[in-house]
């Protein structure tokens, strides 16, 4: 009796819209790159419950007859490859012959079509994978596919589904980068009856302007490189307008979006030392290569390439987009060697420790810690910065200028304690240093402890917002002498809708404008004016990078108004400073870890000091 049997072609479907159709943005994908192989130059997008109800794509391309357009449901039946060379000169979106088999299987499909100078159409009803109605129809020229009650027949992939907020993201991130790589089409976008977005036939910069908003597009740089037959063109942003992710990040392979790591790090690399670690830049990239040069069949998605000469590609990113950053003369050009400079640097400090000198040097003397403190009667210089309080007990600190009155609360500890000093070790420390104004060292005896200054203002100021929050107490704010106008991208735009009430209760004060642009009139206590928008775009990137964490929503709001507004690495603080940061941060219920996860507090031993050195 033989094992290995052949699958019935509905089973063999299913598979195969596996790898294709793996969520609602996935069909949208397919049909659109479909309308645009068929020459369309307008097409609508019409969305109902995120995709889950109805994914219509309906364009003025070239269309079919009937006969093409009942084989275009059968696998592997595609009109772009005929011979094995042509896999080496593709240029089309689709050329597999896969997605419409794999839609129409999982889903209720209705494909209406007519090619170009004929008089009637054709109506195909097809429900999961069978087609049940065949029919001439009147219809103009192109093509319309409707899919309905996707996963239907597959109710384990449909419990999958996120919620519809992230499905339609994700459909949004999809078509944004067709608006993007094909700003001659016209594009119409219509979600559960409201046109979002209508986008005429234009010239790229002005395409951008309306998908990121012009002030995005004020801060990009177009360039231009050409290397034989190939051309990269696009634009970067200056290094400014870098954010806090990489959202906004795309490269395009002859207008096909693709991922590749390589050439994101040449990006990266061409800002040299420009921007900070955590901060990414903004761009839009074509690149235009021979087909021959380039394998697009190395995954399902087409998403990943290979390119003949990666090296050279490499190059070719690093050095245009390295060109086009100094083309706006953010910094005068220098060569610098890091090293030499480094190797000087330590010479001249051990100069006078040699034999011979007049006179020793004088002891560096430790900043004194100032300020209040709860060790009443003993000297500045020694007192320790224990917090004046136990830890976790509820206490109002008066409002310093610029800041608001908060009530700590105390939130659930961690189930695990790291081996780090307790506030009650600290009362031995005597005098608090900043090192490269970015660590806060005190000795203790033990050891140092180091604290990292703005991983421990991340969390006093977290647990201050997430007590507020919680109160449903509105935190203090202070309003601007000129309200800020922000123009915010779609998705940006509908994550701003769902947590407004939040950043209400925060301090801003944020209003609906015209459109998509908002109107700041009001911003938290702590916020530095001139840092409204940006702030603001800071904590819709990080809502929407941790949209999949469970997590309560004022946590995420705390967590990202936390990480974008705490006082950054190279910030000089005064020993009053040190001592009010180090004070508040006792006072927090958890003091040794950032809401990430990541410590603020690290000791280094004497014993380990001991060791490095071989002492005895």
């Amino acid at each position: 009796m033989p094992i290995i049997k052949v699958l019935p072609t509905h089973i063999a479907n299913k598979i195969a819209a596996g790898e294709v159709v793996d969520r609602p943005a996935s069909v949208v994908k397919e049909l659109v790159e479909n309308a645009i192989d068929a020459r369309a130059d307008h097409i609508s997008v019409i969305i109902a419950k995120a995709g889950k109800e109805l994914i219509q794509v309906i364009d003025n391309g070239v269309g079919m007859e009937a006969e093409d357009a009942e084989l275009a449901f059968k696998r592997h039946a595609t009109s772009k490859i005929a011979q094995l060379e042509d896999l080496e000169r593709i240029l089309t979106l689709g050329f597999r012959g896969e997605a419409l088999p794999s839609i129409a299987s999982v889903s209720r499909l209705e494909l209406k079509t007519c090619a170009r100078g004929s008089q009637l159409g054709s109506l195909f009803a097809i429900n999961g994978g069978q087609i049940v109605t065949r029919e001439k129809i009147a219809f103009k020229p192109g093509t319309s596919i409707a899919v309905k009650n996707l996963f239907f027949n597959t109710p384990a992939r449909r419990n999958f589904l996120r919620a519809d907020s992230t499905e339609f993201n994700h459909i949004l991130k999809t078509l944004r980068c067709f608006f993007l790589a094909y700003p001659e089409v016209h594009f119409v976008l219509v979600h559960n009856g409201e046109e979002l977005y209508n986008l005429p036939a234009q010239p790229l910069d002005e395409r951008i302007g309306q998908v990121f908003g012009e002030k995005n597009y004020q801060g990009l740089v177009y360039f231009r490189e050409e290397l034989n037959d190939i051309v990269l063109e696009g634009y970067v942003c200056t290094p400014d307008q870098t954010r806090g992710n990489t959202a906004n990040q795309y490269i395009f392979l002859n207008r096909r979006v693709i991922v590749n790591r390589q050439l994101s790090h040449a990006i990266f690399q061409g800002y040299g030392n420009l921007i900070e670690r955590s901060r990414y830049p903004q761009y839009i990239i074509n690149l235009h290569v021979p087909p021959q040069m380039v394998d697009v069949n190395v995954h399902p998605t087409k998403m990943e390439v290979r390119f003949a000469n990666e090296r050279a590609i490499y190059h070719l990113f690093l050095s245009a987009v390295r060109k086009a950053v100094q083309s706006r003369h953010i910094v005068p050009g220098f060569t610098l060697d890091p090293g030499a400079e480094a190797q000087q640097e330590i010479r001249q400090h051990f100069q006078q420790f040699r034999p011979g000198t007049e006179a020793p040097p004088t002891p560096v003397q430790p900043f004194k810690t100032g300020g209040a403190s709860s060790s009443a009667g003993m000297p500045a210089q020694d007192r320790p910065f224990q917090p004046s309080r136990p830890v976790g007990a509820p206490e109002k600190s008066p409002a310093s200028p610029g800041q608001g009155s908060f009530t700590y609360e105390p939130l659930p500890s961690r189930p695990t304690t790291p081996a780090t000093p307790k506030p009650s070790d600290a009362r031995t420390a005597a005098n608090l240093w900043q090192v490269h104004n970015r660590y806060i060292f005190s000795q203790i005896n033990s050891g140092l402890v180091i604290i990292d200054q703005y991983a421990a203002h991340q969390r006093i100021l977290y647990e201050q917002i997430l007590h507020a929050l919680n109160e449903q107490k509105k935190a203090p704010s202070q309003q601007l002498l000129f309200p800020q106008t922000v123009e915010l991208a779609l998705e940006d735009y509908l994550i701003f809708e769902d947590i407004k009430s939040w950043l209400d209760q925060i301090g801003f004060g944020i209003t609906a404008f015209s459109g998509r642009t908002v109107l700041i009139e009001a911003i938290p206590a702590e916020v530095k004016v001139g840092n409204e928008a940006k702030i603001l775009s800071d904590i819709i990137d990080y809502y929407r990078e941790n949209e999949g964490v469970k997590q309560p929503p004022q946590e995420k709001i705390a967590a990202a108004f936390a990480s974008k507004n705490a006082l950054k690495s190279g910030e000089k603080l005064t020993p009053e400073a040190m001592t009010a940061l180090v004070d508040q941060l006792f006072r927090t219920r958890e003091p040794y870890f950032t809401p990430g996860g990541k410590p603020v507090i690290v000791t280094l031993e004497l014993d380990e000091l001991d060791r490095k050195f071989k002492r005895g």
